[in-house]
């Protein structure tokens, strides 16, 4: 691996023919539009080489970026600006897209199978501490109830480790936690509403706040969570402290019927009116989202259809041209920056195909983030990304915090020692080993 690596890896995730979700996390590098595009309808690249990355030897990599950004270097711990050998291709490249070749401390045994399971061996290559162990086997489940069906084959010894479907956390605590298998942690990240601000019928800011008033959180924590998440005022979570603004969305306390009847009302939201709210299977959403539904029919008196579909259908509901309505939608940093939740979900620069899947834009945001990147110190930086989040969340209502992402899993303690969940959510596959 050298810098040459870094910079076939980033050229090809940034290509336009990649159409990357994540690609604008290069943005800010030179040339980065001329190889990715635009991003709008009818862009055309005009480049095929990454004119910001250079490798003056094998050791060192040149990153020229086309305007000041103070946090460049936490953006790239984001996947995306990953190495990849000379036998990569471009994206389009299958063979290597199932079996990829990478630098970690493990590598694929067999490629990817799809919908059964990829399988992982120790890399004895690795540059760092090497992994203790040997083999590991990941399991790929059906989308619908995988959750539940994680969480049974943790029970019977068919899995080592699992996620907890929602109402299962407390039987899974008081089951697990003593024996030390239990792990919790407040992520960075967030739940929230995506709500697509440009087409009928939630495209005025009070219409938007009236749904965020209408839904009671403390009601759907205590009842489908049993108290397992942490209420969300803000959409920058508590562990980005110097950012962290708990009253900044002043709709997602408590709920307000009268309040939330007047802005559905002024916000051109009449009883009656349908209202999509779309989800993904599998992922334990199922009884939160149908009792949202059902605050909203009950107190705004709308019509809403509940459009439950696999992940992958969902994305693409959210990117569609004439999409509307509520998704369920969940973020979790790619980096330690505040501003990595403000700019992927809310930025123009994010816009589809990238994560700004609400269509939101306003001038003034995009300029506080761009003074934020300028911005040489915490505290100035602080100033101004909050200053944003005032005005995309607290004015505009852009998105709808719902709870922070508290995570819980659970694995067999008897057998397993060193496991935690890393920045990512992932278990520490590295640092796991055998009793």
């Amino acid at each position: 691996m050298t810098a040459e690596s870094f910079i076939r890896g980033m050229t090809r995730a940034a290509k336009q023919a990649a159409a990357s979700d994540v690609a604008y996390h290069m943005a800010g590098i030179a040339g980065y539009t001329d190889l990715h595009g635009t991003g709008q309808p009818g862009s055309v690249a005009k480049a095929t080489e990454f004119s910001g990355l250079s490798a003056p030897d094998p050791h060192t990599l040149k990153v020229k970026l086309s305007a000041p950004d103070c946090e460049f270097d936490r953006k790239t711990l984001q996947p995306v600006m990953s190495p990849v050998p000379k036998n990569a291709g471009d994206a389009a490249n299958k063979a290597f897209n199932d079996a990829p070749v990478g630098n970690g401390p493990f590598k694929l045994e067999g490629g990817w199978r799809h919908d059964q399971g990829i399988t992982l061996v120790r890399n004895d290559s690795y540059f760092g501490d090497k992994a203790y162990l040997d083999k590991v086997e990941l399991t790929i489940l059906p989308s619908q109830d995988a959750a539940e069906a994680e969480y049974r084959g943790a029970q019977s010894n068919q899995f080592d480790y699992a996620r907890i479907p929602p109402a299962l956390i407390p039987q899974a605590k008081a089951t697990y936690e003593p024996k030390h298998g239990f792990i919790s942690k407040l992520s960075y990240g967030i739940n929230y509403l995506l709500v697509n601000v440009v087409n009928p019928p939630l495209n005025s800011p009070d219409a938007r706040k009236a749904i965020s008033l209408a839904i009671d959180r403390d009601a759907i924590i205590d009842g489908v969570f049993k108290g397992f998440q942490t209420k969300a005022t803000s959409i920058i979570p508590p562990p980005l402290k110097a950012y962290y603004q708990p009253t900044v969305c002043d709709v997602c306390d408590k709920p307000d019927l009268g309040r939330a009847k007047a802005l559905a009302a002024s916000g051109g939201l009449p009883p009656g009116t349908k209202v999509s709210l779309a989800f993904n299977t599998g992922g334990g959403h199922e009884a939160w989202v149908q009792a949202i539904g059902q605050e909203l029919e009950k107190n705004l008196g709308l019509k809403v259809d509940l459009q439950p579909s696999p992940f992958a259908e969902l994305l693409k509901k959210e990117k569609a041209d004439n999409a509307s309505g509520l998704f369920r939608a969940g973020w979790s940093a790619d980096y330690p920056s505040a501003e990595n939740f403000l700019f992927p979900l809310l930025s123009k620069h994010s816009l589809p195909p990238g994560d700004n899947r609400g269509r939101y834009v306003n001038e003034r945001f995009d300029d506080l983030l761009a003074q934020a990147r300028k911005a040489p110190t915490e505290g100035a930086r602080a100033n101004l990304i909050k200053e944003a989040e005032r005005q995309a969340i607290g004015t505009d209502m852009a998105l709808i915090p719902l709870w922070y992402r508290s995570q819980y899993r659970v694995f067999e303690a008897s057998k397993w020692a060193g496991v935690s969940l890393d920045f990512f959510e992932n278990p520490s596959l590295a640092t796991i080993h055998q009793k």
